[in-house]
């Protein structure tokens, strides 16, 4: 194709602006931050584009998948386990409560029960209860991303055709964080988490103690709320978000708007990539959809409590505290409103495929 004389110097000339620029950018941008903060955007901008747009519009069908479990294949289920979340209730009932094949054999007074497959030494669950804590006291989503593969095969030799369900449970943030302040109250601390991320814990300087001694259990509440550091704020959002996309704890690798922008879409993303979870305040639901999204059936039925009945509900909070609660768990607080929504639209997706007396039984 032939161009005018004045046009085709225009194009040369924005080509030749354009390799300019990349290569005063690639010498530039050496340093560790400006690397973290350009891996970053990109992550941002891939989130944004057209197909992504279009796959956001689609009906619930294009976030709801049956994931027929098959416990004598190479299905493993690893549950995300977050303080506070109704976790461990959650977590007894995937080794005791649910009716298969070969169900966990638990041993009454210990701590972990053994979760193999028929015919098999190998395992179909990581999870606290039939693990322990391989991967570090309640490992995140970026440790258990890195951890779990290595130590199935360790454990169990290399299989390159495993499937990893992944399962959480989230809770209404508000009631989530008090509940965590009262349990830092009663000796509560979790400090043998290990934080690992990207092949390293973070130092102090990265990530400061909230207190000094064995423990916090005199703390108060605006005191709880007063430690910039504490783990309590938005940790559903960091336990589900990759870290590395933010330099893990180095809070100073970019602005702060930019690192919870894309620990929210990346919370967002990595849970709707899950296989199933639950959410506290609706059991039921929960039970039902994991019955139908594995095709595995629990023996007995999960049971609602009241807020009245948690450790959150027994605390009063004055508004203005409560006020402070929501802004520094301002991107739970969005991530929960997410997670709602794409909870009841798999829930629906499920019971719009056919009533039966289990369906009717739920509705």
């Amino acid at each position: 194709m032939n161009f005018p004389g004045k046009l085709k110097t225009c194009f040369i000339s924005i080509f030749v602006v354009a390799v300019v620029t990349a290569f005063i950018l690639m010498y530039a941008c050496s340093n560790k931050a400006c690397r973290q903060s350009v891996s970053a955007m990109s992550f941002v901008t891939s989130l944004r584009t057209p197909s992504n747009a279009r796959e956001a519009s689609k009906t619930s069908t294009s976030v709801v998948k049956a994931y027929p479990f098959d416990i004598e294949g190479n299905d493993v289920i690893v549950f995300l386990h977050i303080q506070k979340t109704g976790g461990t209730k959650f977590g007894k009932h995937l080794v005791k409560n649910l009716d298969i094949k070969s169900p966990c054999e638990c041993i009454p007074k210990r701590k972990k029960c053994t979760c193999e497959r028929p015919n098999s030494k190998n395992i179909w669950l990581f999870s606290r209860y039939s693990l322990g804590w391989p991967c570090g006291l309640h490992a995140d989503w970026t440790e258990l991303q890195a951890c779990v593969p290595r130590y199935m095969n360790s454990h169990e030799g290399k299989k390159p055709k495993r499937k990893y369900l992944y399962v959480t449970i989230l809770r209404e943030p508000v009631s989530r964080f008090v509940s965590e302040f009262h349990c830092y109250q009663r000796g509560a601390t979790w400090k043998n988490s290990l934080h690992t991320c990207n092949g390293r814990v973070p130092s102090k300087k990265e990530l400061p103690p909230c207190y000094k001694g064995q423990n916090w259990t005199d703390v108060t509440l605006p005191e709880f709320l007063g430690c910039f550091s504490n783990l309590a704020f938005n940790r559903q959002t960091r336990m589900l978000a990759d870290l590395k996309l933010v330099g893990c704890y180095d809070t100073k690798a970019m602005p702060r708007d930019q690192r919870e922008k894309i620990l929210l879409d990346s919370a967002k993303k990595n849970l709707e990539s899950m296989a199933y979870f639950a959410l506290v305040e609706h059991q039921t639901e929960s039970q039902y959809l994991f019955e139908k999204t594995f095709g595995m059936k629990f023996r007995h039925s999960f049971v609602q409590l009241s807020v009245e009945e948690t450790r959150a509900g027994a605390i009063t909070v004055d508004k203005q505290n409560l006020t402070r609660i929501q802004e520094l768990n301002s991107l739970d607080i969005k991530l929960y409103s997410f997670a709602k929504k794409l909870f009841f639209e798999r829930l629906e997706y499920f019971k719009s495929k056919g009533s039966s007396q289990i369906e009717d039984s739920y509705d």
